[in-house]
């Protein structure tokens, strides 16, 4: 069966132009034309299947789409539910001295509180192990060391320029000074327009 089925695949994916094209090409050509002559472009002639699979393509474009078309003119389902029950939220927790005072909360548990207590750990956002708050937190923290991270890079920068614009000053102030004292050795040496800085 396999094997039957592994035929059929390498059949449909070669596809019958490519197989009659492969056949012309292994036969022999009856003549060549000379160098000089300019090739005659020859269209390859349509066979009776790719013209039928062409029409059925098209037949298939032109033709509506089921499933999509009742996805796009039926309404949206809409769920909803309510909780009609009450229930103590207590007895998650287990006996009162079976944790700390801590740990219960005073006025009763938030819906997050309960989301934790009720969720399994593989369905919960960060692998269940930081609640809201710690999200929060997460993300505070990481959003003021991303900012200090950049004031930083920014300073360092800022520190570099200003290091290598003090020693390009000072080099230029170095070289005027030893010009100076040479012209005031050599005075016919001076030029008579002065020179540009660079």
């Amino acid at each position: 069966m396999r094997l039957r089925a592994a035929l059929l695949a390498v059949v449909l994916a070669t596809p019958t132009a490519a197989v009659g094209q492969a056949a012309q090409t292994a036969a022999p050509p009856a003549a060549t034309p000379p160098a000089s002559a300019a090739p005659a472009a020859s269209p390859v002639p349509a066979t009776a299947s790719t013209v039928s699979d062409v029409a059925r393509i098209k037949r298939r474009l032109e033709g509506g789409t089921p499933l999509r078309d009742a996805a796009l003119t039926s309404p949206a389902p809409t769920f909803r539910t309510s909780v009609t029950e009450e229930i103590d939220i207590w007895k998650y927790w287990g006996e009162p001295d079976a944790v700390a005072a801590f740990v219960r909360p005073k006025g009763g548990t938030w819906h997050h509180e309960f989301q934790n207590m009720v969720t399994p750990d593989e369905f919960k956002g960060y692998g269940g192990i930081l609640s809201n708050g710690e999200k929060m937190q997460l993300a505070a923290t990481s959003l003021a060391f991303a900012g200090a991270m950049k004031l930083l890079g920014m300073g360092v920068q800022h520190a570099r320029d200003a290091a290598q614009n003090r020693s390009k000053r000072e080099a230029r102030e170095e070289v005027q000074r030893e010009l100076e004292a040479f012209y005031a050795l050599h005075p016919e040496a001076r030029p008579t327009t002065p020179l540009s800085p660079p």
